[in-house]
């Protein structure tokens, strides 16, 4: 399974990689988010 965090500001990239670590999910970190 693959997440994708969008907006990967500081919160975001701590979320990201505590998914990778603990689920041990591939994550993707999208930071030019532009809507």
């Amino acid at each position: 399974m693959k997440y994708g965090v969008i907006g990967a500001g500081a919160m975001g990239v701590r979320y990201g990689v505590m998914l990778q670590e603990n689920a041990g999910v591939d994550v993707d970190f999208i930071d030019t988010w532009e809507p």
